[in-house]
């Protein structure tokens, strides 16, 4: 035998509370992740410690796999990237650079800031057009991700990696 009939349009009681019970996740689950980048998705202004000092030496950052830029203050746009540090100098890659919104805001306005291990640096951009140093950057890149190996006699910077170098403002 069949319950009672529902009205013609009104959804199933079942499925109402699912629709209800998925908007509640997706709202949970949007404010646990904050404003910043989670994973390959952008965010906005990214939150946790201001560190004021001027950083001159950025070995640290060794420490950490991963940082998080964010770049156009007046409408901040955060990104989950690599980033390493060659003797005192920080660099911050882009591969395919010239398809990425954020290294094109980061060339429109070079101010940003980045997190490294839950800290905020505030930070000036400057995408590296000089070949010397785009090497440089590109063999201590290849050192950084294998463990310190240096990079094989045919290795070759990549045209379309692009490379920014980080200093504290």
């Amino acid at each position: 035998m069949r319950g009672p009939r529902r009205a013609a349009g009104r959804p199933h009681p079942s499925a109402a509370g699912r629709g209800r019970l998925l908007a509640l996740g997706v709202t949970v689950g949007l404010s646990l992740l904050g404003n910043g980048p989670c994973g390959p998705l952008p965010g906005g202004r990214l939150d946790g410690e201001v560190v004021d000092q001027a950083v001159h030496d950025w070995s640290f950052v060794d420490d950490y796999r991963h940082c998080q830029l964010e770049v156009r203050p007046e409408k901040p746009h955060s990104v989950t990237t690599y980033c390493f540090a060659a003797g005192d100098v920080l660099y911050v890659p882009a591969i395919m650079g010239d398809g990425k919104q954020w290294t094109k805001m980061a060339v429109a306005e070079p101010r940003a800031r980045i997190r490294i291990g839950g800290r905020i640096y505030p930070v000036q951009l400057e995408r590296v057009l000089d070949p010397a140093e785009l090497r440089a950057a590109a063999e201590a890149g290849y050192r950084r991700q294998n463990d310190g190996e240096d990079p094989p006699p045919d290795f070759e910077q990549k045209a379309d990696r692009w490379y920014f170098r980080v200093t504290s403002r």
